[in-house]
């Protein structure tokens, strides 16, 4: 197993033990992601629960273990949203988006009366945004003046392009992806209120105060608690 996954394993194993008490949850979208569900089936912590899926993609790896997944449109809120992040800096903020799943995400993280984000330690950063673009999900409609808008405010972006498919990558709820890089000159808080405000921006793949919870899985099998309530 290389470090990577150790650190990861790690952080999934903590995450793990907010399932105690809670039937209603949400569960993310990717790679590490999918290793906590999966962990969790082989420990039966899935059993009994409504579980609701943040994406095509994660609704596909819970039907192939043999749970049902719960519609957003039956539901008001969560008891527990789990999921991981591409960035999060010393202060538990994040940038979400890599799957394409940020727009539910996010709704899913803002709804759950507990939010538990689990990471490795190779995805702590000191600056949001110095590695990893901050994705956008636009209005197909909008796409080009929107990137143009984005130009005009000093913010380099491309349009993210599919894999195995032409074109541009769309997500579940029908947006298009655009991958921006955060300026040094602007703080994330101003950066998704000035994106944000952009008609025909969906979304914005910031995740400033959608966690109560941030895990951090080291190599060596350890973890730190980056937020804690």
């Amino acid at each position: 197993m290389g470090n990577v996954q150790k650190a990861r394993l790690a952080a999934v194993n903590e995450a793990l033990k907010y399932f105690e008490g809670r039937r209603l949850i949400g569960l993310g979208t990717g790679s590490t992601a999918e290793l906590l569900i999966r962990e969790a089936h082989k420990a039966g912590l899935l059993r009994g629960r409504e579980l609701v899926a943040s994406s095509v993609e994660t609704a596909e790896v819970l039907a192939g273990l043999g749970y049902k997944v719960v519609d957003t449109l039956s539901i008001e809120g969560l008891e527990l949203y789990l999921d991981s992040a591409d960035e999060v800096d010393r202060e538990g903020k994040m940038i979400k988006g890599g799957g394409a799943a940020l727009t539910t995400e996010k709704l899913l993280a803002r709804h759950a009366e507990l939010r538990v984000f689990f990471v490795d330690e190779f995805k702590v950063v000191e600056r949001l945004g110095v590695i990893n673009p901050v994705p956008l999900e636009v209005l197909p409609n909008a796409l080009r003046m929107i990137l143009s808008d984005l130009i005009k405010l000093g913010i380099s972006v491309s349009v993210r392009k599919g894999s195995g498919k032409r074109g541009p990558v769309v997500s579940d709820v029908g947006g298009v992806i655009v991958d921006a890089r955060l300026p040094s000159s602007i703080s994330p808080e101003d950066f998704e209120r000035r994106v944000k405000s952009l008609t025909g921006v969906i979304e914005v793949g910031l995740f400033l105060n959608e966690a109560d919870v941030v895990i951090v899985g080291h190599e060596d099998g350890g973890t730190e608690y980056l937020k804690r309530v």
